[in-house]
């Protein structure tokens, strides 16, 4: 990971409501942001903290409404501090019928989708669909196939870590991701495995040949949907012409790595048909885990459709549409029962 510049001007927690609190931060001269929910009835019992990271043109506050279905309503249930970043962003400008019009565009720096070039070649074909350049990623060797910001995202996750690890007396960190936030909370996995507990993946391949692995063991579940053509599970190209590391590949690695000796299969038919192969007796007692819905495509486990491109009251400074109140019935709980009881 490239050296971290951290200018700290101010940090401004804003209550957002009794639980709910702001925190802007300058940080590699961009102002950043994230939101801290506190679970009401025993905030000062939890010792655990869970990171929910957005995809590809969502927010934070969308990830938590629309994506995830009321993920503050988990951190209640299963008493932990959630936490939502903010992707980088910025807006695409656009002539369209002789009209200027602009385009939310936001994302995360896995350190896969800000690259083209490969050991197996690029990371997209000739005629891939072309996605908006961030501006930080001029003068880099980022090249035609990014598609996301080229920022140091890894570094500030690492901060807001760092921050929230002084405030509250915490065990375990975990951090969850959909899509490129799914890509991101990979890419955390390996760089900072020894600050981590465990990480779900859901529908974030990493690009193919870009695929990291982290040096100390680390508790590692990856969801995906047997019919998601954004970022596809078994074949490696998807719609829009983009090659993506195969789930097996990528779980064949980390197994390998970590020695894992003990294999099980599952399927549960409860709400949706998922296959569940369940990695134990690895090195340091961790678990993989990887869960493929045989129904459903690119989409949060609960969920029907990729939610989230959306934003709340709370952020109101974004371009977007307001979210819609979504209910998430056994999503959640089917992923998170899995990585808290690793």
């Amino acid at each position: 990971m490239k050296k971290i510049l951290l200018i700290l001007i101010s940090i401004n927690i804003s209550a957002i409501h009794a639980d709910m609190e702001r925190v802007d931060m300058l940080f590699d001269k961009e102002e950043r942001h994230y939101f801290v929910y506190i679970p009401k009835e025993q905030s000062n019992q939890t010792d655990k903290i869970v990171i929910g990271l957005h995809g590809y043109t969502g927010s934070a506050t969308g990830f938590e409404m629309e994506t995830t279905g009321g993920f503050n309503n988990s951190a209640e249930k299963y008493n932990f501090i959630a936490v939502y970043p903010q992707g980088s962003y910025f807006y695409e400008q656009k002539l369209e019928r002789g009209k200027i019009s602009s385009e939310y565009i936001s994302s995360w720096n896995d350190l896969t989708g800000s690259k083209t070039k490969t050991p197996f070649g690029e990371t997209c074909a000739e005629d891939a669909v072309v996605y908006p350049k961030y501006p930080n990623c001029i003068g880099t060797d980022a090249g035609r196939c990014a598609w996301t910001s080229c920022g140091d995202d890894m570094g500030f996750i690492k901060q807001i870590i760092d921050d929230v690890k002084k405030r509250f007396d915490l065990k375990k960190i975990y951090v969850v991701g959909m899509s490129n936030g799914g890509k991101m909370a990979h890419a955390l996995a390996c760089e900072f495995s020894k600050d981590i507990s465990g990480v779900i993946n859901v529908v974030g391949s990493p690009q193919n040949g870009l695929a990291c692995e982290p040096k100390t063991p680390i508790n590692y579940i990856i969801y995906a949907g047997a019919e998601d053509k954004v970022v596809p599970p078994f074949n490696v190209v998807s719609f829009d012409k983009y090659f993506y590391t195969p789930v097996s590949t990528l779980v064949n690695k980390w197994t390998t790595s970590f020695n894992c000796k003990k294999k099980e299969f599952l399927t549960n038919i409860e709400f949706d048909n998922i296959k569940e192969q369940i990695y134990s007796d690895c090195d340091d007692g961790v678990r993989i885990v990887s869960l493929l819905n045989t129904e459903q495509g690119h989409s949060w486990p609960g969920t029907e459709e990729y939610m989230g491109f959306c934003r709340t009251k709370y952020q109101t400074e974004i371009d977007l549409e307001p979210c819609s109140n979504t209910i998430n019935e056994w999503g959640n709980d089917f992923l998170l029962q899995r990585l808290f009881s690793q």
